[in-house]
């Protein structure tokens, strides 16, 4: 039985989630249809436990650091970010390079821990950063272990987004690229996602032998070059996925 009041309550909240610029009262009524009465009752007593947040300028709407203590919380629970964590720091030193810890959740890869060295290559990812899984390495290790029709279930018979002209936008090749992941264990992100950015990923698995993350090292064309990621960074990658996946057996 659904709970009308909570119901609204979680829509309001996912739709400030996907509006990083905020929303007034007028915009979300209108984007949800409910009457500007209910959204100002939900939003006030949101604001009040410090899960919204108003500019003052703006008068928008946004989501509140409430839910970032939430967030950390869930993090430091999570036994796979543990388990992992030691080895994302050592394969962060051996590559010297950003190294991602990544999960697929309804149809999205999100990031659950990152190593960056400060004052290196900027990337736009962070700790709870989600995106399209088709485009990055971790996000095409973590399709590798769904099927035809599981992957169809999160594209639908649409393009594939672009986001460089590399990116893979055609179902079928990706498709094909998915048998190649599983047939050599490993991922390469070839400017797919980011210009100028290769990716190399291998999958985590648990003690049955699910992939439940996957594990990467990004950096610039010019540090990551091809024969370095042929002679040295895919062996240190899948060797250190392989430790991480012992931990959780």
């Amino acid at each position: 039985m659904k709970i009308q009041s909570i119901e609204k309550t979680i829509r309001i909240i996912e739709l400030l989630g996907n509006s990083p610029s905020g929303l007034g009262l007028t915009q979300m009524s209108n984007a949800l249809k409910y009457p500007p009465s209910t959204v100002h009752h939900i939003i006030s007593t949101l604001m009040f436990h410090g899960y919204v947040n108003q500019a003052s300028d703006t008068k928008r709407y946004s989501l509140g650091y409430a839910f970032l203590h939430i967030s950390h919380r869930i993090l430091e629970n999570m036994d796979l970010r543990k388990v992992a964590r030691k080895y994302l720091q050592e394969l962060h030193q051996k590559s010297n390079e950003t190294v991602h810890l990544a999960i697929l959740r309804e149809g999205r890869v999100i990031y659950i821990d990152k190593i960056q060295r400060p004052g290196s290559l900027s990337l736009a990812t962070y700790v709870g950063f989600s995106t399209h899984p088709h485009a990055a390495a971790g996000g095409k290790v973590l399709l590798s272990q769904l099927s035809r029709d599981e992957v169809y279930k999160i594209y639908g018979s649409c393009h594939l987004p672009a986001y460089t002209k590399k990116t893979i936008t055609d179902l079928n090749r990706l498709m094909e690229e998915l048998n190649q992941i599983r047939e050599s264990g490993y991922a390469v992100d070839d400017e797919g996602y980011y210009e100028g950015i290769r990716c190399v990923a291998v999958p985590v698995k648990n003690g049955r032998g699910r992939i439940v993350a996957a594990l990467s090292i990004t950096g610039s064309i010019f540090t990551m070059t091809k024969e370095k990621i042929e002679k040295e960074l895919i062996d240190l990658v899948v060797k250190t996925g392989e430790r991480i996946s012992s931990e959780l057996r």
